[in-house]
C-alpha cells in the first residue's frame, strides 16, 4: 500500500508514524519524508501480510490523526507496476526562482516519452543578495528512442529561454 501524510511538523512524527506501523506487523519499503516550511510531508510503499492489510489499511488514517497528520492510503494489486525500459539519468537545473521553471522542463521531458522517476526542488537566498536561488534534481529513465543529443539540445534551447544552467548525466 502506499500511505501518504501531511501535517504541521514536529520533533517525534516520524517515531509515532513508523512505530505505529511495526506494531501493526508492516515494513517501510521505500519512502520520503520532508518538512515544507512547517509542514510535514511523507509518502511510503509500506509492505504488510495480506492477513493483518486491511486492518491496517483502515487504521492508519486514524493514527496518523492522532499525531496531527491528513493520511490516505492506496492499495496496490498484486500486478506488477508498469515499468519504464531505458537508461536512467540524472538531471540538475539552477536558476534565479521563477514561476513554471518545473513546468516546462516535465512537459518538454513528457512530450519526449521520458518517465520523472525522482523529483527534488529547493529554494535558497543567494549568499550576498538574498535573490531566491531555485535548484532541481531530477532521475529520469530515457527510453531507447529518445536520442540523448537531442535531449540535450532540446534542455539547452528551453533554459535558454528559462535563463538557467542544467547537467545531464547517466546514472
Amino acid at each position: 500500500m502506499v500511505i501518504s501524510a501531511v501535517g504541521p511538523d514536529r520533533p517525534g512524527l516520524v517515531d509515532e508514524l513508523t512505530g505505529f506501523l511495526v506494531q501493526q506487523g508492516a515494513n517501510i519499503a521505500d519512502a520520503r519524508m520532508v518538512n515544507l516550511r512547517g509542514q510535514f510531508a511523507v509518502i511510503m510503499l509500506v509492505e504488510a501480510p495480506d492477513s493483518s492489510a486491511a486492518a491496517i489499511r483502515q487504521a492508519v488514517p486514524g493514527a496518523a490523526e492522532r499525531s496531527g497528520l491528513t493520511a490516505t492510503v492506496v492499495p496496490l494489486s498484486a500486478e506488477r507496476a508498469l515499468t519504464v525500459q531505458g537508461v536512467p539519468y540524472l538531471l540538475k537545473v539552477s536558476a534565479m526562482d521563477q514561476p513554471g521553471i518545473v513546468h516546462r522542463i516535465t512537459h518538454l521531458l513528457h512530450r519526449m516519452g521520458i518517465n520523472v522517476e525522482d523529483l527534488k526542488t529547493h529554494l535558497d537566498a543567494a549568499a550576498h543578495s538574498g535573490t531566491p536561488l531555485f535548484s532541481l534534481e531530477l532521475r529520469m529513465t530515457v527510453p531507447p528512442k529518445v536520442a540523448v543529443r537531442q535531449l540535450r539540445a532540446d534542455l539547452a534551447s528551453l533554459c535558454d529561454e528559462l535563463n538557467c544552467d542544467f547537467e545531464l548525466h547517466p546514472l
